[in-house]
């Protein structure tokens, strides 16, 4: 009796050293890993100012200033005379990358300069930015091979009924980042 317990000990750690070496099997694979390091983005102010000229106020209105340097004034609560401008941006990155354009979201203010004394502090404001260039019905550009692209700006004044006359002024920012 002792013979066959110990046949049927062996056989059971037999069959169990064969369950496990089947189970301690194991297989490799590999995967690639890539990182692309882009150029740094620098943007510049390479020509004009967003200059929405002269005008005469006969009532509150809105003037839209488009990038192509295009306003229309007429049936307006205001005269336009004067010359228009839009800013233009440079922009170098890497070559061949979509950019998106980051434009004001909130109003902009600007600030009546040498207003009469004792007179409140008169302001008009800007909004609704836009650009020449879109990507994916937003702004942006894709730079050339060279990893440059120009871009202008527009926007919208908006003039109150009774404006203090004088030089209006204020400043907006304009971003840009990799897509």
């Amino acid at each position: 009796m002792t013979k066959t317990i110990r046949i049927g000990a062996a056989a059971i750690a037999m069959f169990a050293a064969m369950g496990m070496s089947t189970a301690a099997q194991a297989d490799t694979a590999s995967a690639d890993a890539t990182a692309e390091v882009l150029q740094p983005l620098t943007l510049l102010l390479d020509d004009g100012t967003l200059d929405f000229g002269s005008i005469v106020v006969d009532g509150a209105d809105t003037l839209t200033l488009t990038p192509d340097n295009t306003m229309d004034c007429a049936n307006k609560n205001v005269v336009c005379v004067g010359t228009t401008a839009v800013p233009t941006f440079s922009v170098e990155g890497t070559g061949n990358k979509d950019i998106t354009i980051n434009l004001p979201t909130t109003d902009v203010e600007l600030v009546v300069q040498g207003g009469a004394s004792g007179v409140p502090e008169q302001v008009l404001t800007l909004n609704n930015f836009t650009t020449n260039t879109q990507i994916n019905n937003a702004p942006g550009v894709t730079l050339d091979g060279s990893g440059e692209a120009l871009f202008s700006v527009g926007a919208t004044l908006n003039i109150g009924a009774t404006q203090e006359a004088g030089i209006y002024e204020g400043q907006f920012n304009v971003d840009v980042e990799y897509q």
